[in-house]
């Protein structure tokens, strides 16, 4: 694993303070020449060190998001059970009383309640569940949020969300990827790219 010296360091502090920041301005704080940085950042990518991730905020959108730590016989298939869902935000395994903490998006408490109650609790193999609504957060977040969600009579789970009793008592917008959705924040904006 490359070890980072000090410029390396202060061109990611630079990076992560303005991810705008350009190669011109960091080589005039650092000292070196514009061609000098741009070597180092493309080293620092092909190391697999430094990555830069565009996102959305969900809170500036009106989402909410939450932590879902679960307990499961089988952490990795929980994981792959969930890797399409447009819900996910991103999925890690962990240490401790849980193995797995899932980061999800909902349009309402209610939606992410629903997921918790109808998609993660009933899975074989889950043990354990604790549910967090993540409030605010220090450091503005920027999360890979699926914008894009194909619509099918079904969930990718293999859930009906008109079976639902969260859905039928309007409380769950329903999954994104279903025809079923009733939300806003996935619908399709009239405006396609390109017409």
């Amino acid at each position: 694993m490359p070890d980072l010296d000090a410029m390396d360091r202060e061109i990611v502090r630079l990076l992560q303070s303005d991810p705008a920041i350009s190669q011109r301005a960091i080589a005039r704080q650092v000292g070196l020449s514009q061609p000098s940085v741009s070597a180092r950042i493309a080293r620092l990518k092909s190391a697999g060190i430094l990555r830069l991730q565009i996102g959305v905020d969900p809170s500036a959108v009106g989402l909410h998001l939450a932590k879902i730590d679960v307990s499961a016989v089988d952490p990795q298939g929980l994981i792959e059970g969930f890797r399409n869902c447009p819900l996910l935000v991103n999925a890690l395994l962990t240490l401790g009383e849980t193995n797995v903490s899932l980061l999800m998006v909902g349009e309402t408490l209610e939606h992410l309640e629903s997921l918790v109650d109808m998609h993660i609790r009933p899975l074989p193999g889950v043990r354990r569940i604790e549910f967090q609504i993540i409030t605010r957060s220090t450091i503005p977040l920027a999360l890979p949020i699926r914008l894009d969600a194909t619509r099918c009579d079904q969930t990718i789970c293999g859930f009906r969300c008109p079976l639902c009793k969260f859905y039928k008592d309007d409380l769950c917008t329903g999954c994104p990827a279903t025809i079923h959705y009733k939300g806003r924040f996935w619908r399709e904006s009239p405006a396609r790219v390109g017409s």
